[in-house]
């Protein structure tokens, strides 16, 4: 801008000097554009410094939507390492003399203990964990079903209803069929199912007519009719 007037000011110089004497007109007309060019400045500097402020007021709106990155990349590290240490815990070998590894009932338990807390994401993780790592555990048939209640809990129909069917095809003579089946119908109700439901349903109602399941699957059918 300095420059620009500097310009300005030395035409005007050379334009008196080579002229001899500028007339009023000139010297008039030469106002004028120097008005005009200060209040071009004038908005040019109003501009610049609006923009200055749209720009700090940007670069806040960054800095906190970077700070609350950080904390969920933190939240997520966090969760990522103790699942990690879970696992290294039950891969790692026993030391010959102390006998520290963890048991696949302690995984278990760890496991119940989150869902019976209401932790639904570790719990699951948890059972998924020791199905995983023994499929042929003593509690595989109760880590299939805390599973389903933990998806279930959190809304995620379909993994909770995967989680009731492998219980029943893996265990059909299972003693927790009944309720396997009672939940895996109300399951995949919201997933559009709801006449494979009731055969799950009337299954219990027939099969198990005294068990508290049929009951209520009872009160589920009437609720679909």
């Amino acid at each position: 801008m300095k420059n620009f007037t500097k310009i300005i000011f030395m035409a005007g110089s050379g334009f008196l000097l080579s002229g001899c004497i500028a007339s009023q007109n000139d010297i008039s007309t030469l106002k004028l554009q120097l008005q005009e060019l200060n209040r071009t400045i004038v908005q040019m500097q109003a501009n610049q410094a609006e923009l200055a402020g749209k720009m700090d007021e940007l670069n806040q709106n960054l800095s906190v939507s970077n700070e609350n990155l950080s904390q969920v990349d933190e939240q997520l590290s966090k969760f990522s390492t103790k699942l990690d240490d879970l696992a290294a815990s039950v891969a790692r070998p026993a030391e010959p003399e102390k006998q520290q590894a963890v048991l696949p009932s302690d995984l278990f338990a760890e496991a119940k203990s989150h869902l019976d807390k209401s932790a639904y994401e570790p719990a699951a993780l948890g059972f998924k964990l020791y199905i995983t790592q023994y499929p042929n555990g003593e509690n595989v048939e109760e880590a299939y079903m805390y599973m389903g209640d933990a998806y279930s809990a959190q809304g995620k129909n379909k993994s909770a209803a995967v989680a009731y069917a492998t219980l029943l095809q893996q265990f059909p003579k299972s003693k927790l069929v009944p309720s396997a089946r009672l939940k895996y119908a109300r399951s995949i109700i919201p997933l559009g199912k709801k006449d494979e439901a009731k055969k799950y349903f009337n299954s219990i109602v027939r099969q198990y007519a005294s068990s508290p399941e049929a009951a209520q699957a009872k009160a589920e059918l009437a609720k679909l009719k």
